[in-house]
């Protein structure tokens, strides 16, 4: 099963989209191959909606289809984030961040305020 978003995806990842199948058409296709009620599509209505495209593209089922199998799976893209001087510069770190010797320091500072000595006669 697939849903308009991959439907669009596939064609938009694959390189087919051009002046003559745009991202408009791409969408009315999955309406029109789609039942009424689905938000998803099957197989057999995947292939249809790629005939339907390849008729727009005035090019054959075949080699559409072809197209769509060589172009590799999809492109995945993200972002980068960009310099944080208050993440990446650790001498801007303050309270115990800030220290050397670091957050263990800390608590074996505290685990030795914590212990009571007594003394047994």
């Amino acid at each position: 099963e697939m849903d308009g978003k991959t439907f669009v995806k596939v064609a938009k990842d694959s390189g087919i989209l051009d002046k003559a199948l745009t991202m408009i058409d791409i969408d009315i296709i999955f309406a029109k191959v789609k039942d009424k009620t689905a938000r998803k599509i099957s197989y057999q209505q995947f292939e249809a909606g790629v005939s339907d495209m390849a008729a727009k593209k005035k090019m054959t089922f075949d080699a559409l289809a072809k197209e769509l199998m060589l172009c590799g799976g999809p492109v995945i893209e993200g972002t980068v984030a960009e310099k944080n001087k208050f993440h990446d510069d650790k001498s801007l770190y303050t309270g115990m961040h800030g220290r050397e010797d670091g957050y263990a320091a800390h608590l074996d500072s505290t685990a030795k305020s914590k212990s009571v000595q007594v003394e047994v006669e």
